[in-house]
């Protein structure tokens, strides 16, 4: 971009750029990680996550009810979370800011990137995309229809993909690459 180039950046740039990619990179483990014990990664379990009223666990000869003993060993498969609305909300509003800015930081530092700018313009629209895919998934899910919770999980693996193409990218142009190729 206009001759500045990340393989041209100093050494205090290239250090920023790497601890930030890298420490992202960390966030979006633990992210992963949290949204796999608390909720789940398949579709399923996003449906059940979202659903408008809390799911019932069967009790036998077909009762059900929202409340039932369980043992220590059923702890991790049955501690899933149940969002409601107020919590969708919230959920939705600090992703939103957080993922977005998040989103724009990594496109920054990939703006310097000596890729086309057609190919750019594609792999730093990734991030974006995935959160808006993301979070109006979950709403969707919730309010429109059950089968829609892929898009949740669409949504995440393409914010997901922006992030490895970025952070891949730039780490070699930052410190394998000698000069750009413009």
């Amino acid at each position: 971009m206009n001759g500045i180039y990340l393989s041209r950046l100093p050494l205090s740039a290239k250090v920023f750029c790497t601890l930030f990619l890298l420490g992202i990179g960390c966030g979006a483990l633990a992210a992963v990680t949290q949204a796999a014990t608390a909720v789940g990664l398949s579709p399923r379990d996003v449906q059940a996550s979202l659903a408008l009223e809390m799911p019932m666990m069967p009790l036998g000869h077909g009762q059900m009810s929202a409340e039932k003993e369980i043992t220590l060993g059923q702890v991790s498969s049955g501690a899933k979370v149940w969002i409601r609305t107020p919590l969708l909300i919230q959920t939705s509003h600090t992703h939103l800011f957080g993922q977005t800015l998040i989103a724009g930081l990594l496109g920054l530092i990939f703006l310097f990137s000596s890729l086309r700018e057609g190919t750019k313009a594609l792999i730093v629209a990734l991030p974006f995309v995935g959160t808006l895919i993301d979070i109006g998934g979950m709403w969707l899910t919730r309010f429109v229809s059950p089968s829609l919770a892929l898009l949740v999980t669409a949504g995440g693996s393409l914010f997901a993909l922006g992030y490895v193409l970025i952070a891949a990218r730039s780490m070699w142009e930052l410190w394998i690459t000698r000069e750009a190729h413009a």
